[in-house]
């Protein structure tokens, strides 16, 4: 029921459902399926019509952002390794309800462009947000 309505209900929701679900074309989970099954490429389009409300105390668009990092992660076909590494070392710090700015994105984007490794971005990503004592 969940996964036919998805535009009513919270987004983490119908990424549980999803993830309990085994995709009946590629046989992935549904929704982390390989690019061009169809129906996990339906469900990954429908994931963004979920609802998406912001946690209480973390900047606005942090949700958002949380979602993104969790759909590019769930299912990284067709996205660069460097986006994907990104957008996993991101994800403990959108949890803790940190929102980067443009600027910061851009830095984690030119350091993985120089050819930084993991350990690079997380060290980096420890030195804007690793000291807050949120």
């Amino acid at each position: 029921m969940m996964i036919d309505e998805p535009n009513r209900h919270l987004w983490r929701v119908v990424d549980a459902a999803y993830n309990r679900l085994i995709c009946t074309e590629c046989g992935s989970r549904l929704s982390r399926g390989p690019a061009g099954c169809t129906a996990c490429d339906l469900a990954n389009g429908f994931r963004y019509v979920a609802v998406e409300i912001d946690r209480p105390g973390v900047p606005p668009g942090n949700e958002h952002a949380l979602r993104v990092n969790v759909s590019v992660v769930r299912r990284p076909s067709g996205i660069s390794w460097r986006e994907v590494l990104a957008r996993r070392l991101l994800l403990p710090f959108l949890l803790d309800g940190h929102l980067p700015t443009i600027r910061q994105a851009q830095a984690v984007r030119a350091l993985l462009d120089k050819g930084g490794t993991a350990e690079d971005l997380a060290e980096h990503l420890n030195l804007v947000w690793g000291n807050d004592d949120r």
